[in-house]
């Protein structure tokens, strides 16, 4: 019994979800952590692809200085009402979001921000430097769409790991919130500065 107090406990505070929804995932997967946590996370998945066409106006503006003031980033987030913009959990995924960015900085919110113009160029440029190479031209095509896919993992903040836990994306701690406060939630733009000393 203790144990599955634990469990239920345990899965909560990882989810968010609510405790029937963790009781109703540990019994579906047989009382198998691993199992129930996942089946929640595509059920926070489908939720917001529920929500997701919903606009999102209300948000806040999140600053976030590092560094002792080196790194400043500034970051837009959006949901639907006043009244979910203004708690605990929209709030803290704000933040959370401003840290990705002061930390791992991307340069895209998502896959949608990227222009034909980068992703032509680095494919060229990276073509061209595999047929200096002398690849064939079946082996290019793999390099230039691994290139492009690596571009995106690393630049895309909703593609990059979750500095906190990177067993999840930022896309998916994004879609795990939306279920938390059952509203549309929107990364809508963020800006990062950096102070770099000159070399001397």
């Amino acid at each position: 019994m203790q144990k599955t107090i634990e469990m239920l406990k345990t899965l909560r505070e990882e989810t968010g979800a609510m405790v029937m929804d963790c009781r109703r995932a540990l019994e579906t997967t047989d009382w198998n952590y691993p199992g129930a946590l996942e089946l929640l996370r595509e059920q926070a998945a489908e939720k917001a692809r529920k929500r997701s066409n919903r606009e999102a106006t209300e948000g806040v503006i999140e600053l976030y200085t590092h560094a002792n003031g080196r790194i400043g980033v500034m970051v837009e987030v959006n949901t639907e009402t006043e009244f979910a913009s203004s708690s605990e959990v929209f709030r803290r995924f704000a933040h959370e979001i401003a840290l990705q960015v002061a930390s791992s900085n991307p340069l895209f919110v998502s896959d949608a921000d990227l222009t034909c113009g980068v992703l032509s160029g680095l494919a060229a440029e990276t073509a061209e430097a595999a047929r200096v190479a002398g690849k064939p031209q079946a082996i290019i095509d793999k390099i230039v769409e691994g290139t492009l896919e690596k571009f995106k993992n690393q630049k895309v903040l909703l593609r990059l790991p979750y500095i906190r836990d990177e067993s999840i994306t930022i896309a998916q701690l994004q879609q795990h919130t939306v279920a938390q406060i059952g509203e549309n939630i929107v990364i809508r733009r963020f800006l990062r500065w950096e102070i770099i000393p000159e070399e001397k």
